[in-house]
C-alpha cells in the first residue's frame, strides 16, 4: 500500500464515514469482482459493517473494445492476449476457483464488448443521484455480469438498473448511447493514472493510501485495521 496526495473529495453527509475506500473498476474485470469482494468479506472480518464508504469510479480496461460488437469473452481473450484458448479456459478457471472459495458465482461464458457506455450511465447517475446510488448500479451490473444474471451491453439491462438508481429513462439512453458523459469518463482515468494506476482494480483509502489489484484478504484487512486505528487517533475536529 503507497501513499497519494491526490483523491477524490470527501463525501458530505450527516455521519463521516471511518474510511472511504474509493475503487476504480471495470465491469468486465475478474479481478475487480474479486477484489471487491475480498474488500468486503474483510470489512464484515474486521468489524467495519457501516463504517467504510465504498465509491465506485470508472477505468475501461479496453477502450479500444468495438462499441457496435459482442463476441465471447475466451474468443476475446485469446485475439487480445495472444494465447491459446485453452491457456485462457485454464486461467478463467482459477479464477472461479478463486470466486468459489470467496462464496460467489463465477460464469466462464460471457459476452464481451465495448464497457464506455455502461461507464457514462455511472457517471450520469453520480450527478444525478449521487455517489452512493452510481456505486450501487455498478457494482450490481457487475455481480450480475460474472454470475450470468445480467448483459452489462445490453441497453435495456442498463437502462432498467439505471432507471432504479434514479436516473431518468431518456438521460441513461442518451449516456449509454454516447450523447453525455464521455469527458467525466475520462476525467476517472486520468485521476487513477496520475496515482500510478496500470489497471484495475485500484483502490484509494481515505485519500491517503493507495493499493493496486486485488488484494488479499488478509492485506485488506490489514490496511483496514491500520488505516481505522489511525483514522481514531486523529484529534477531534473542533
Amino acid at each position: 500500500m503507497t501513499e497519494s496526495t491526490t483523491g477524490p473529495s470527501t463525501p458530505t453527509g450527516a455521519t463521516e464515514p471511518l474510511i472511504t475506500v474509493d475503487v476504480w473498476t471495470d465491469v468486465v474485470c475478474p479481478w475487480c469482482y474479486i477484489g471487491e469482494s475480498r474488500l468486503h468479506d474483510a470489512i464484515a472480518a474486521e468489524g467495519l459493517e457501516g463504517q467504510v464508504h465504498v465509491r465506485a469510479h470508472s477505468f475501461e480496461l479496453d477502450p479500444t473494445s468495438p462499441a457496435d460488437t459482442v463476441r465471447d469473452n475466451i474468443a476475446h481473450l485469446v485475439a487480445a492476449k495472444g494465447m491459446p484458448e485453452e491457456k485462457v479456459r485454464e486461467m478463467e478457471a482459477q479464477i472461479q476457483e478463486m470466486a468459489k472459495e470467496l462464496g460467489r458465482e463465477y460464469v466462464i461464458g460471457r459476452p464481451m464488448a465495448n464497457t464506455r457506455g455502461v461507464h457514462r450511465v455511472l457517471q450520469a447517475i453520480r450527478e444525478a443521484s449521487g455517489v452512493d446510488a452510481a456505486t450501487d448500479y455498478f457494482m450490481d451490473l457487475q455481480r450480475g455480469y460474472f454470475t450470468g444474471a445480467s448483459n452489462p451491453f445490453d441497453v435495456e439491462t442498463v437502462v432498467a438498473r439505471a432507471v432504479q438508481a434514479g436516473l431518468p429513462e431518456d438521460a441513461a439512453r442518451a449516456a449509454f448511447a454516447g450523447g453525455t458523459h464521455d469527458a467525466e469518463v475520462e476525467a476517472d482515468v486520468r485521476e487513477a493514472v496520475q496515482m500510478g494506476a496500470r489497471g484495475v482494480p485500484f483502490f484509494l483509502f481515505n485519500d491517503t493510501y493507495t493499493a493496486p489489484g486485488a488484494l488479499p484478504l488478509d492485506a485488506f484487512r490489514q490496511a483496514l485495521r491500520q488505516i481505522a486505528e489511525e483514522t481514531r487517533a486523529e484529534p477531534a475536529q473542533s
